[in-house]
């Protein structure tokens, strides 16, 4: 059965949770090279493609004045680099430099160590109750 107090401890580490989830979107710069948020907006150039600009941003799941602004950054960092499509000059693609596929590759390593070192700490009956748990908090998120 659970407790009120149970419920407020599981009640803070759930905002916890969020708060970090909410700070890791920011677009600031890690010690690491790249913030969370750059690893998403770069993510779909890892394997040395080109992409559009909405494309990035459709898929970090961030607008495309804040992918634009997250850009320029990127660019002085010489991380990226910008040029309007030979198809349609009103699009602009984004290509990863030798720099930028580097430190994406270093921040994607990093993270997957992170997972491999979480995963670990917990017992299978662990995971797939943690599982169960996000899944639950998943629901309850849409419903509200």
């Amino acid at each position: 059965m659970t407790t009120v107090d149970d419920q407020r401890k599981l009640t803070a580490a759930w905002h916890a949770f969020l708060d970090a989830t909410r700070d890791a979107r920011q677009a600031t710069r890690s010690n690491e090279g790249l913030s969370l948020a750059q690893y998403r907006l770069l993510l779909p150039l890892r394997g040395g493609e080109c992409r559009r600009v909405g494309e990035l941003a459709d898929s970090a799941e961030i607008r495309g004045p804040t992918a634009s602004r997250m850009l320029d950054g990127l660019e002085r960092q010489e991380l990226v680099e910008r040029g309007h499509s030979p198809d349609d000059g009103r699009h602009v693609r984004v290509v990863l430099t030798p720099l930028g596929l580097d430190t994406l590759e270093r921040k994607h390593e990093q993270i997957e160590a992170a997972w491999r070192n979480a995963f670990d700490q917990l017992s299978d009956v662990e995971r797939a109750h943690a599982a169960r748990f996000l899944r639950l908090m998943s629901a309850l998120i849409r419903d509200l």
